[in-house]
């Protein structure tokens, strides 16, 4: 197996700043031939979608959370429950 160099990482870097170079300006040669009606509108969705989508995750996050939680309550609540019927004269 073949240990890589620092070259063979620095170029490969380059090749990734090249192709991101690259595409910033194909997108700013298509943004600088939008009409302005159409930029307005491309803005506007980016905008929602940077607003809305990192608080949509985050709700989904916060109630997977506490639905986890409020199911390990219910499961130990359910266990302690089944572990006192089985037990005929209750824990001595």
């Amino acid at each position: 197996m073949r240990h890589t160099t620092f070259r063979e990482f620095a170029a490969t870097m380059e090749d990734v700043a090249r192709d991101i170079v690259r595409a910033c300006r194909r997108a700013l040669d298509a943004i600088v031939a939008m009409p302005w009606p159409a930029m307005l509108a491309c803005c506007l969705g980016l905008a929602l979608l940077i607003s809305i989508l990192p608080l949509a995750l985050f709700l989904f996050v916060l109630f997977m959370l506490v639905k986890l939680v409020a199911g390990a309550f219910v499961i130990d609540r359910r266990r302690t429950m089944r572990e006192q019927a089985d037990a005929p004269y209750g824990k001595q």
